[in-house]
């Protein structure tokens, strides 16, 4: 069988520093590779392609026009079959348009005929953090949607930051939920080559996702408890395998928390994961990520009120439980992986 091509999305909003940043990871490139850049711009005439300079080991693939998540979904069909009949390369980076929805780009590689000659790795969003002050920005839908795509949240041009910005930047990255692999204030758009391959064959390289304070991301930490891991029978697998999620419990300060975390492939049927939401009692707080097929979708849960929107998050299906209560952890997971049995074969109603 043919090895699978690592492929990394490199996301972010206008003028956070995308195309600086790839040029950087390109400059770190292991001199015996090749690697093939696919740059998205929106305009139609390719101004930053202009800015990669092209050398025997790096193939410049410009989609100008458009953007590659709707009006140009058909040109990156059509580009990536070519590039990969074409020729044999070690890496494909996309970087999408800063005003694009990424999440579209990955279903794409996730189809057939694409995702038996891709490795989706990481998907890494670069951040400007003082964009997170601006108020029309926090309401922008495409600003949200690369932030919550994103495995990996790095805030760039922290030469340009004070303390304070630096602190709300990795405040706000600290409560995102779902929870980054790693989050990382950088410069001059200087990332780490290894941060590329902190997801392997959809598996979570714990080194490479590694940062000063990934670490938190491991729960929700918020003030209602403090976590204190009590090991279950599957918590110690290495990641989660279809039908077969991982469990992570915790307690302090008179909370209990259990959280799964799914294998990428598990579906689940919309209707039924609902009422199952719905109808667990003795719940102070229950957040979760789900995928419904090609859509996703989170839901937010606060005692007895439930709300649910999409979301493009596309890492993997996760969910987490804060009680006042221990609650049967059991039964809610069989009736959870009962529903990934069933997702893939039913039908999805729109949000």
């Amino acid at each position: 069988m043919q090895k699978r091509i690592p492929t990394n999305l490199i996301t972010g909003f206008l003028g956070s520093g995308k195309t600086t940043a790839i040029k950087h990871l390109i400059g770190l490139k292991p001199s015996h590779e090749k690697w093939v850049v696919i740059v998205n711009e929106f305009g139609q005439v390719g101004v930053d392609e202009m800015a990669y300079e092209t050398q025997g080991d790096i193939t410049l693939a410009p989609l100008s026009g458009g953007c590659v998540c709707c009006q140009l979904s058909g040109e990156l069909h059509k580009s990536l079959s070519q590039l990969l009949e074409a020729d044999h390369f070690d890496r494909l980076l996309i970087e999408p348009t800063g005003m694009g929805h990424p999440a579209g780009i990955l279903d794409t590689l996730r189809k057939p005929h694409f995702s038996e000659r891709l490795d989706l790795r990481a998907t890494l969003c670069i951040l400007d953090p003082r964009q997170l002050d601006d108020p029309m920005l926090s309401f922008n839908e495409t600003f949200r949607d690369q932030i919550n795509l994103a495995d990996i949240l790095v805030g760039n041009k922290s030469d340009l930051l004070d303390l304070d910005q630096i602190e709300r930047f990795k405040s706000f990255a600290d409560k995102l939920f779902p929870p980054k692999l790693n989050s990382q204030i950088t410069q001059f758009g200087q990332l780490k080559i290894e941060w590329l391959d902190a997801i392997q064959e959809g598996i979570v390289s714990t080194t490479a996702a590694h940062s000063s304070h990934a670490h938190k991301h491991d729960h929700e930490h918020n003030h209602e408890h403090h976590p204190h891991d009590h090991e279950h029978a599957h918590e110690n697998a290495a990641s989660p395998q279809p039908c077969a999620p991982i469990r992570k419990t915790s307690s302090g300060l008179g909370k209990y928390s259990c959280g799964w975390i799914f294998h990428p492939d598990d579906i689940f049927p919309f209707d039924e994961l609902e009422a199952l939401i719905q109808s667990i009692q003795g719940v102070d707080r229950l957040k979760g990520a789900f995928r419904l097929g090609a859509p996703w979708v989170f839901f937010n849960r606060v005692r007895d009120e439930t709300f649910y929107d999409a979301i493009a998050y596309r890492r993997d299906s996760r969910m987490e439980i804060i009680s006042p209560e221990p609650l049967d952890w059991d039964a809610i997971e069989a009736e959870l992986i009962a529903l990934t049995r069933i997702g893939l074969n039913s039908p999805y109603r729109g949000l």
